[in-house]
């Protein structure tokens, strides 16, 4: 875990425009990563299930995976880093990375509807 961290401070050092290029193009196209999961998405599941709980975590797994794909060069250059240390290949970290990373913008995603939705 502590390669990982590493490698992730090492590329912030020298990357973080990638960082900051993500975060003003997200921005712009708030539509696309907040609006296309909890209208589109979460009415095509809605229709197919009835189950609440399984609309709720498709819509945060959707909004979780689109606002990671901003975030893939930055990701990629890590794997590259990782793959680069270990002679383990590019493809297997960054697989491992982005499945972490949707994993985590969609705990936070979830999080934020929840707390929204309350108010």
């Amino acid at each position: 875990m502590g390669l990982y961290y590493e490698s992730t401070l090492n590329v912030l050092k020298k990357n973080f425009m990638l960082v900051i290029m993500a975060i003003v193009l997200l921005i712009p196209t708030f539509f696309l990563w907040a609006g296309v999961p909890f209208f589109i998405i979460g009415g095509l599941v809605e229709n197919l299930i009835s189950s609440q709980v399984l609309v709720f975590i498709s819509i945060s797994l959707s909004g979780g995976f689109l606002f990671s794909l901003y975030f893939l060069p930055f990701l990629y250059k890590i794997a590259k880093q990782l793959a680069n240390i270990t002679q383990i290949g590019v493809g297997n970290f960054l697989l491992r990375i982005h499945t972490t990373f949707i994993f985590i913008c969609s705990v936070v995603y979830g999080i934020t509807i929840y707390v929204i939705f309350q108010y």
